[in-house]
């Protein structure tokens, strides 16, 4: 089905249509009158063809219609097509002047036409600027450059208007006109009516470097959607600087021509892309290779010219024209070929860096990167690398470190503004990276960005295996110290509790003996007092044994002490179930994880969720076991400090490389799950 243009919407296309109407046939009209019109008659008014000047409104147009067509009130379009359409009359201008001129009597508003092309015509200086400070949003910057920006249309009208009713004797003073425009004249002195020309000219003059510098201002204030746009002019900027530079140093006049055609197309389809969609391209990569281009471009000409005056001066009139072909190939192909492509790779270096070669970037970033295995060594070196592959005054990179620290590194001076890059490894940010946000090699086009990605991902990797290696130091460190402390704790416990008991036992049994004949009854209360004291030992040691391992796996398995723990904690108001299926076999070290896992999470149940039921779930997930403690209770307030049983459970899914994850569901409670590894590696004590 097609749609049918509402009303509304074909009233606002009509600008855009009656615009490129008018553009379409002044250019017909010009054509038409340039070919009637003979050589002579164009030298007798002194015009030329005014197809060109016609084209090059229609061309102004032309880049102006697409954004009338989606806004038809935008004043930067409307600029450009009012001063594309008073090129077109401008041209027509000279078409029919020297076709009024070529007919005697001289035909109706022939000295009209003269005037538009001797006067009127000046007001095609005051587009340039009034663009430049309405640029994208149509709007005046705001504040004290608004005020500025309106002075800079202002003084681009001075000449213009000047122009419009001065004397034609003024005009002509240098240049006689071919004929009386007949329009009206200001009654003022030759003289001082030139001296106003001369005044108003270099104020319109200055009208134009005080719009580019109302344009810095604002890219200086813009962001986001307004300084892309912004670099869509800048990039439109450099290419006719380039264009024109190339054009003067021919200085051949069509290509002069060519070069303001071109600087004029490229300056409108720039400025309707930046209003329209400034998204449709890499802009930042369009401007730095067209920095880097003209620049290239620039010194490969330069030595093309001295090579050819070289072999000017060198061999003159000596050879014919095959033999100096000859000769220039030769030259070209063994010496200046590679020179010149040494010379273009210079000039990228030192414009944007290294970022064009990917792989050397990324391979000696690594090779730097291994030469300091230490994430405080490796940091300044990552700084230097990124700075100097994108030739950056200043780069930072920090690293977070454990507990909310962090690791810093800077390189070069701190501009005004930045702009932070995240350093991220899987899911983690593990620090970020600080870069200047401004300047033309701040402006990363979609390759270095995936340059510096990449370069940022060997950080990342870096920096994780740095990390990794101080969590195993500290693990290891903690492991000796737990270790240490068991040790302590356990001969502590033999020396002072165990061994005192069981000396004095010995001691009563050798006194019972001695008395068992003399006094029979203090013989056997002293067998009774050791009795009591080997029990009380045997407490001790069943203590013991039970804080290295708990004697209930051994005796009952899991699944039962698990029961058994559950029987114990429960009460009447609590009630404990353990679903438990088809568990594959574990290792000593996962079974007492496990175990003292679901015992914590039980306890803490138990003595703070004031909750009715509590179930207790083992459930084996690929390589890793799922041990869950769910219950119906108050739940956990989220600004409550995890105390000591939280932490513990923490850390002992962690030792064995498990995660845990305590969580409060929206339905109430709080469920605790803990994933640990199906098989941990035993590690045997070297003997």
């Amino acid at each position: 089905m097609t749609a049918t243009p509402t009303p509304a919407r074909t009233a606002g296309r009509a600008p855009a249509l009656a615009v490129s109407a008018a553009a379409l046939a002044m250019v017909a009209a010009c054509l038409w009158l340039d070919l009637l019109n003979d050589p002579a008659d164009r030298a007798r008014a002194t015009m030329g063809w005014g197809s060109f000047s016609s084209g090059v409104g229609a061309l102004a147009v032309g880049t102006a219609v697409p954004v009338l067509w989606r806004h038809p009130r935008h004043p930067v379009a409307w600029v450009i097509a009012l001063t594309g359409l008073l090129w077109g009359v401008d041209g027509l201008g000279e078409s029919y002047t020297a076709f009024g001129m070529a007919h005697t009597p001289y035909l109706p508003l022939s000295g009209v036409a003269l005037w538009v092309v001797a006067q009127l015509g000046a007001f095609l200086l005051v587009g340039v600027p009034t663009v430049l400070v309405l640029y994208p949003t149509g709007r005046l910057v705001p504040g004290w450059w608004g005020r500025v920006g309106a002075l800079t249309i202002a003084m681009s009208c001075v000449l213009p208007v000047l122009l419009l009713f001065a004397p034609v004797s003024v005009i002509g003073s240098d240049d006689p006109l071919p004929m009386d425009t007949g329009m009206p004249e200001l009654p003022v002195p030759g003289d001082v009516y030139s001296t106003l020309l001369t005044v108003g000219r270099v104020v319109t003059m200055l009208s134009l470097p005080l719009a580019v510098t109302v344009v810095f201002a604002r890219q200086r204030r813009a962001s986001g959607r307004e300084r892309v746009q912004l670099r869509w002019l800048l990039w439109a900027a450099i290419t006719c600087l380039a264009v024109f530079g190339f054009a003067l140093t021919l200085r051949n006049g069509w290509v002069v021509t060519i070069a303001l055609v071109v600087a004029l197309a490229v300056t409108g389809v720039s400025i309707g892309i930046g209003i329209l969609d400034p998204e449709i391209g890499d802009v930042d990569a369009l401007v730095g290779g067209t920095v880097v281009w003209a620049s290239v471009a620039a010194i490969v000409v330069a030595l093309d010219l001295v090579l050819a005056a070289v072999l000017d001066t060198v061999l003159g009139e000596r050879l014919d024209q095959r033999d100096v072909t000859l000769v220039v190939l030769l030259v070209a192909v063994t010496i200046y070929g590679p020179l010149r492509g040494w010379v273009s790779a210079a000039v990228r270096r030192a414009l944007v860096g290294r970022r064009g070669d990917r792989y050397a970037v990324v391979a000696e970033l690594a090779a730097r990167l291994e030469e300091h295995p230490d994430v405080r060594a490796q940091l300044p070196a990552l700084a230097a690398e990124v700075a100097s592959a994108f030739k950056l005054g200043f780069v930072r990179v920090e690293v977070i470190g454990h507990g909310g620290g962090a690791v810093s590194a800077t390189h070069g001076t701190r501009p005004a503004e930045t702009r932070e890059v995240p350093i991220r490894y899987g899911g983690d940010e593990v620090g970020r990276l600080e870069l200047p946000a401004r300047g033309v090699r701040s402006m990363l086009s979609k390759r270095d960005q995936a340059l510096l990605f990449d370069v940022v991902r060997q950080a990342a990797i870096a920096v994780r295996s740095g990390r990794l290696a101080d969590d195993l130091q500290r693990s290891r460190e903690h492991l000796v110290l737990a270790r240490e402390d068991d040790r302590r704790r356990i001969r502590r416990d033999l020396h002072d509790g165990l061994g005192p008991v069981l000396g004095g036992v010995a001691m009563r049994l050798d006194a019972a003996g001695n008395a068992l004949a003399a006094d029979p009854d203090n013989a056997r209360r002293l067998i009774a007092q050791s009795r009591q004291d080997i029990t009380e030992a045997l407490a001790d040691v069943r203590r013991l044994v039970h804080g290295l391992r708990p004697p209930a796996l051994d005796d009952l398995g899991l699944l039962a002490a698990l029961h058994q723990q559950a029987e114990r904690l429960g009460t009447a108001e609590l009630c404990v179930d353990v679903d438990a299926t088809d568990l594959p076999p574990l290792s000593a070290a996962v079974e007492v994880a496990a175990y003292r896992i679901a015992s914590e999470a039980l306890a803490n149940t138990a003595r703070h969720a004031r909750a009715r039921r509590a179930t207790v779930r083992l459930v084996g997930e690929g390589q890793s076991l799922l041990v869950e403690v769910a219950d119906d209770g108050a739940g956990i307030d989220p600004d409550v400090v995890a105390g000591v049983g939280l932490r513990s459970i923490r850390e002992r899914a962690e030792e064995l490389g498990g995660r845990t994850e305590i969580t409060c569901p929206p339905a109430g409670g709080t469920r605790v799950r803990a994933w640990l590894p199906m098989s941990v590696p035993v590690l045997e004590e070297a003997r």
